[in-house]
């Protein structure tokens, strides 16, 4: 998690939602994202250079999710 998104949280009274991580997978899981998107969600951020190993997280299949879950819930 950057900073940044915790004192974006704190300062506009944001509720921030935060996707754990689990044993050798230290990048966010798109799946487990988009399911705690609900219709106050107004941002979902992901990281490009994980400051744990430097890995990308996967923006296109989080892109692909949400668009899908648009779909179905408008």
């Amino acid at each position: 998690m950057q900073v940044c998104w915790e004192k974006f949280a704190r300062y506009f009274e944001v509720e921030l939602k935060e996707v754990k991580l689990r044993d050798g997978y230290y990048v966010m899981d798109p799946d487990k994202a988009v399911e705690m998107v609900d219709e106050n969600t107004i941002c979902v951020a992901a990281i490009l250079g994980s400051t744990l190993n430097g890995e990308f997280e996967d923006v296109k299949r989080l892109n692909d999710l949400l668009i899908e879950k648009n779909k179905q819930t408008g």
